[in-house]
């Protein structure tokens, strides 16, 4: 039953992003609130651009017994000004497409799929089960935060 309600919030957040981003003013978007942080922008880019990397991790799960996966560190492959390049119209359509793909997987595997154990420097538990968790939540820190970035007043 976790299982199912994971999938179902998972295809949700492309809706939620979207709706929420189109009620921000576009001036708000590229807005830096804090020095050396993402702004609204940057944050709703990084979540599109992070589903095509789970999506291969999910395949390979999907195809190897025991993958072994390097972690994921956008500031060590991304210049500070590249999420800034990226159209965000066309990232909430990537996003939107690259999550269904994820969940169309996600459908696919078998139960015993769900316990299949990577290995992973980070972690000391990686499964299928724990990574949708974890996009899940992944997702919903990067809205919080462009919640935040939006609506808390200016000090």
């Amino acid at each position: 039953m976790e299982i199912k309600r994971i999938i179902e919030s998972l295809e949700n957040s492309p809706k939620i992003l979207a709706e929420m981003l189109s009620k921000i003013p576009p001036k708000r978007l590229a807005e830096r609130r804090i020095k050396g942080k993402w702004n609204i922008h940057e944050h709703a880019v990084h979540i599109s651009r992070t589903q095509p990397m789970l999506n291969v991790r999910l395949e390979r799960f999907m195809k190897e017994k025991s993958p072994a996966f390097v972690p994921y560190d956008p500031s060590k492959t991304k210049t500070p000004d590249e999420l800034m390049k990226v159209d965000l119209k066309q990232a909430l359509k990537d996003f939107a497409k690259e999550r269904k793909r994820f969940i169309a997987m996600l459908k696919k595997l078998k139960p015993a799929d769900w316990r299949n154990k990577a290995r992973h420097p980070e972690y000391d538990e990686y499964t299928p089960y724990i990574m949708a968790r974890h996009v899940l939540l992944h997702d919903n820190v990067h809205m919080y935060r462009i919640e935040e970035l939006w609506l808390t007043k200016k000090l």
